[in-house]
């Protein structure tokens, strides 16, 4: 998302979720804080 410039919607949507919040919730799972966060935080 970051290199790409892209938000976590387009980002779910090209990896073949559905769903924003089931992506968000898997992100958070994987990573430990939601897409948002974690971009924000590593710009």
């Amino acid at each position: 998302m970051l290199s790409e410039n892209i938000d976590a919607m387009s980002a779910a949507l090209a990896v073949g979720y559905e769903s924003q919040t089931q992506f968000s919730r898997e992100y958070k799972r994987l990573f430990g804080e939601p897409p948002c966060r974690d971009i924000r935080r590593r710009r």
